[in-house]
């Protein structure tokens, strides 16, 4: 079976989520000819992005699944009119929904937040959240023959136990933010957004791509010698 006519389903925050107004590698994956389901979204947490796959593979096949963790203490709220008039319109940042929920991130200009960051956000409990996620992912992926590729789009400081749990999982220690901060495509940064720029895009792009999907490889130079007149859907 060609590449092309694999079913990819991919999951993160905004680094990643091809339903915005910037583009990504996701977009460009897809541009590329890739069958993409994309269950991420803008500013989601760690809990929406593991568990949208997991639900979504539950009952469906994917031959691959791509996972981009995001940064810990991002917290995703249900939301009705109230919280949406006294929480989502009122922030200076996250002041948006995305399919019923406020994915507030870590912003904390409402006083619950604050709250919430100096008594209840719990790192360690958040991580081990994370962990048993990533190792029932990983078995569902084993019993489905579905490849698994996870990238930290933020670190995530793991215990050494921890580390070697995900030592087959997580075979890639690139931190994706990072690298992007400390690239030459940095310097072009829309500092308005968090989204890393295009060009750092192409880059992502072509990097994920060596390791799943190598055939698009030339796809991806193709439209990034033309990027000012490709478009990305």
């Amino acid at each position: 079976m060609s590449k092309l006519s694999k079913k990819f389903l991919i999951s993160g925050c905004g680094i990643s989520w091809s339903g915005q107004e910037k583009k990504t590698w996701v977009n460009i994956f897809r541009a590329a000819g890739l069958k993409i389901t994309d269950v991420g979204g803008p500013a989601v947490s760690n809990q929406w992005i593991l568990n949208k796959v997991i639900i979504e593979l539950w009952d469906s096949y994917y031959d691959t699944v791509i996972i981009q963790l995001t940064s810990l203490g991002k917290l995703d709220v249900e939301v009705d009119s109230k919280r949406t008039n006294e929480l989502v319109n009122n922030d200076s940042i996250r002041n948006f929904t995305y399919k019923g929920v406020w994915p507030s991130s870590t912003s904390d200009d409402h006083d619950s937040k604050k709250l919430y960051y100096k008594w209840l956000f719990s790192p360690k409990l958040e991580i081990e959240d994370i962990v048993c996620k990533l190792l029932l992912l990983s078995i569902l992926c084993k019993q489905k023959n579905t490849k698994l590729y996870v990238y930290q789009g933020y670190e995530i400081l793991w215990s050494d136990t921890q580390q070697k749990l995900l030592d087959n999982i997580i075979t890639d220690s690139t931190i994706l933010y990072d690298e992007y901060l400390n690239s030459k495509h940095y310097e072009f940064h829309d500092h308005m957004n968090t989204v890393p720029g295009i060009s750092y895009q192409f880059s992502l792009a072509k990097m994920i791509a060596y390791r799943c999907c190598p055939e698009i490889i030339e796809r991806i130079n193709k439209m990034f010698d033309k990027s000012a007149n490709v478009v990305l859907t």
